[in-house]
């Protein structure tokens, strides 16, 4: 006789048997039905026309109900004309023929990886009172009608459907983006092209911290705009701010988002956070303004130009640089070819540093020559490190530690430091140091406060090994015993290890 055990356990198994048959079979089921409706690893084309052979492509958008109407004529050449028409066309502006071809090219062509349905139950897909009712009239008199429904669940696709068949297929959600289009995206790109030869300055606005910068705009040598800051300060504005200047004033726009400035509020330009302003030479202005930055992205206007365009932020250089970047960043950069002496003075010290370069040669040339206080300055190091050019670089590269305007008169006592250039016009020009607090200096040049301070670091660093990291008295200093301790025109610095 079994025990109870014995029986207990072949009933276990076969429970488990009959468990996995029917989770194995409902699996197969879920799994045959949903190859059904996914994309396959083919598409198939379910409507393919040519412009050539269309007379007109209607899109009815229902949310917005209304009509953006393209129609398709050929030219003397063979080419395909397209003109945009409706209620919303502006006579006086330029729509775009390939923006209408790529509209027209994508409303007449439909690939589907899939059927969703066979059944024109068109209530479940959102085709039986479509987003989107695209009719197509093609030259020979026959009329196409595409419906666009719902975007499926995943956001690939979109559902779709020829009116009055039964078949509904699954094609790509970007035919939605494209019959969501209206007048205003077809609008032919702008562009500023702003000639600087009849600029007499510009403004630069930016709300988020205040900063206001003016510039004059001038031509160098090569005949190239170049500008230099006259508020809040005065100086040479930097490449940074120059590269920004022109992204402005050549900027193309290809995207318009309204053609009615009173919409200026609902895309934030009815408070701008940037500004452009171009005045000529005549007095007139072309005025630019930009939204909030989002996302990398921002919106903008002309002024007396009733647009208004979105645009990425990297398509405006530098819009958020720092003020100490915007501006040349150094106090007093120059060339050795254009300078015949600098004399500095610290307290009771001084000396005198004198060069004579051609716009040819550098520094190191032979044929420059350079002194130290009358004595040969050409002295370098075994890796042929140039001890006046460090001196000279550490002078021409005095940065700019922070901006603090101020209406500062210039101290009746004397300044701790002083540089004095003199140029090869023998024009002189005087930068004086005066103590802000432990770390930092304020400049004047030529007696004017500059609204610059600069780090105690510019001046008295010393860079030990590291002779590109030197502050301009620390490099007087090297140099003076460089000159008198060099053999044959050589000096070491001693490492400290």
């Amino acid at each position: 006789m079994k025990t109870v055990k014995n029986l207990i356990v072949p009933a276990i198994v076969l429970f488990a048997m009959i468990v996995f048959a029917v989770i194995y079979f409902s699996v197969e089921s879920f799994r045959n039905k949903n190859a059904n409706n996914s994309p396959a690893d083919t598409e198939v084309e379910v409507l393919n026309l040519s412009a050539a052979d269309i007379s007109s492509v209607s899109v009815y958008n229902k949310a917005k109900n209304s009509e953006t109407v393209v129609s398709c004529a050929s030219g003397s050449t063979g080419e395909i004309i397209y003109e945009l028409k409706g209620s919303d066309v502006d006579a006086g502006e330029t729509y775009s023929q390939e923006k209408l071809a790529d509209y027209v090219g994508g409303l007449i062509y439909y690939v589907s990886s899939v059927t969703a349905s066979t059944t024109a139950d068109y209530s479940e897909y959102g085709l039986d009172d479509p987003c989107y009712k695209i009719t197509i009239s093609k030259r020979d008199g026959n009329t196409t009608t595409v419906c666009l429904g719902n975007i499926s669940p995943d956001g690939m696709y979109c559902y779709m459907c020829f009116q009055g068949a039964s078949e509904i297929y699954c094609v790509n959600s970007m035919k939605l983006s494209l019959a969501e289009k209206t007048f205003i995206d077809f609008l032919e790109a702008f562009a500023l092209n702003i000639d600087y030869s009849d600029v007499k300055s510009v403004h630069f606005d930016r709300k988020t911290d205040g900063l206001a910068l003016d510039a004059y705009v001038k031509k160098n040598g090569s005949g190239i705009a170049d500008f230099e800051i006259y508020s809040p300060v005065k100086h040479n504005a930097s490449g940074y701010f120059g590269n920004m200047i022109d992204s402005v004033a050549t900027l193309t726009i290809s995207e318009f988002v309204s053609n009615n400035l009173a919409d200026l509020s609902k895309y934030g330009l009815d408070k701008p956070v940037y500004s452009f302003s171009f005045t000529h030479v005549d007095g007139s202005k072309d005025e630019v303004y930009f939204s909030k930055v989002v996302d990398d992205y921002c919106y903008g206007y002309i002024k007396n130009v009733n647009r208004i365009f979105s645009l990425y932020e990297s398509q405006i250089e530098g819009i958020n640089l720092q003020d100490t970047v915007l501006i040349d960043p150094y106090i007093c950069y120059c060339y050795a070819k254009n300078i015949s002496s600098i004399t500095g003075v610290y307290g009771s010290k001084s000396f005198k540093f004198e060069i004579q370069v051609s716009d040819s040669d550098s520094i190191i040339s032979d044929n420059s020559v350079v002194t130290l206080d009358g004595r040969n300055a050409k002295i370098s190091d075994s890796s042929g490190r140039s001890y006046c050019s460090l001196l000279f670089e550490s002078i021409a590269c005095i940065k700019i530690g922070g901006i603090e305007i101020a209406d500062k008169a210039k101290p009746s006592s004397a300044a701790e430091l002083s540089l004095t250039f003199i140029d090869k016009s023998y024009s002189t020009t005087v930068y004086e140091f005066y103590r802000r607090d432990l770390d930092t200096y304020y400049v004047f040049k030529d007696g004017e406060y500059m609204n610059f301070y600069v780090y105690a670091t510019e001046i008295f660093n010393d860079g030990g090994t590291d002779t590109y990291s030197y502050g301009y008295w620390r490099a007087y200093e090297l140099l003076n015993l460089a000159i008198s301790e060099n053999m044959n025109g050589i000096y070491d610095l001693q490492s400290d290890e």
